[in-house]
């Protein structure tokens, strides 16, 4: 089974730095998984506090330059806290720096699979991070929630496991959600102090990841043993029970890709697409964006309402010259023999 853990910075990191004490409890929980049989990914925060503890200097809150020298120390500083604890139980770690654009970038997300197909034939721990010493957006925007959601999918992985300093998901009435569904109202528990997330982005990754085949659960972190427990089957926390399991290029597609412009529909495509059928140039309206041949687009009906996504076999200029005719004509309007289908089932992902 690959389990992927998450960890923010509310509880990696005290008044006095990195708690090493909890990493050491935490790696000690991993090497357990291990030890039957399970592979186990950790997906860290807490660069940027260790930067600061680390040189001892500076202010909490920084411009942009700073906050990323910072993590580049404090990476270093970070890897070398798992190092000394996976040594204890003989286990080998390999960092991992990604940004968003390691998913959405088709190549690169392929490299990163190859990656670590490679880790695992070495049994090495994956110990990941956002890269946030060149990503800028990353530090002001991101969080590792989503994240892990999108390492989840790329791993193929089993089981992801959201630590937070509360027991779970609370509903506005104060009550621990146990089984979550979009219907629940929430109480909003706000944003940590350095951390980038609060209980929504959680919540959103959640959904990302269980909507991908992946069983998900938000919970206490301070209780380490909520891994192994959640592992076993028991209900920890508030579930997230996973759909069935999208073929890993539809997961691409549907939740990792950047979508480069869009595809209106009329209703007849939409109803043909929802009927398993392919996108076909007479079923365009409009096109919107500037893409390329086999660049993802959202797929949308006339009034504007996710259809899909999908890889495109045409250019936003000859999808335009193309749209609403029978794909008998194709040849005569753009002077080539193109594809019938601007769409194709097969590469398609439908909402």
């Amino acid at each position: 089974m690959k389990i992927v853990v998450k960890v923010g910075s509310n509880l990696l990191v005290g008044s006095s730095g990195l708690r090493k004490s909890y990493i050491a409890e935490l790696c000690r929980e991993v090497a357990h998984l291990k030890k039957q049989g399970h592979e186990v990914a950790i997906i860290t925060s807490g660069a940027r506090a260790a930067g600061f503890t680390y040189l001892g200097k500076g202010k909490k809150t920084q411009d942009l330059h700073t906050k990323q020298a910072l993590c580049a120390v404090g990476q270093v500083q970070l890897m070398k806290v798992y190092e000394n604890a996976f040594d204890f139980y003989g286990i080998k770690i390999a960092q991992i720096l990604l940004t968003r654009d390691t998913f959405s970038d088709r190549k690169r997300y392929l490299n990163l699979r190859n990656t670590l197909i490679g880790l695992s034939e070495f049994d090495v721990v994956p110990i990941v991070n956002e890269n946030d010493t060149v990503a800028t957006e990353e530090i002001t925007l991101g969080d590792n929630d989503t994240l892990a959601a999108m390492f989840s999918i790329a791993w193929d992985a089993d089981i992801l496991v959201l630590f937070t300093t509360v027991d779970g998901v609370i509903d506005k009435y104060g009550k621990l959600v146990e089984r979550f569904d979009e219907s629940v109202e929430l109480k909003d528990l706000g944003k940590s102090s350095w951390g980038t997330g609060g209980i929504r982005s959680k919540i959103e990754a959640a959904l990302m990841a269980s909507r991908c085949g992946v069983k998900v659960t938000i919970c206490n972190g301070n209780d380490l043993s909520n891994l192994t427990r959640f592992v076993r089957g028991e209900s920890v926390g508030t579930v997230f029970e996973p759909r069935e399991r999208l073929r890993a290029k539809k997961a691409w597609i549907a939740f990792l890709s950047e979508p480069s412009g869009r595809i209106y529909v009329n209703e007849g495509a939409e109803q043909a697409l929802k009927n398993g059928g392919s996108l076909l140039p007479v079923g365009v309206v409009r096109v919107e964006g500037n893409f390329d041949v086999g660049d993802v687009v959202e797929i949308v009906n006339e009034k504007g309402e996710l259809v899909g996504r999908g890889i495109v076999n045409y250019s936003s200029s000859d999808l335009e010259k193309i749209s609403g005719h029978r794909s008998s004509d194709l040849k005569k309007i753009l002077g080539y023999e193109g594809s019938k289908v601007v769409v194709h089932i097969d590469n398609m992902w439908l909402a």
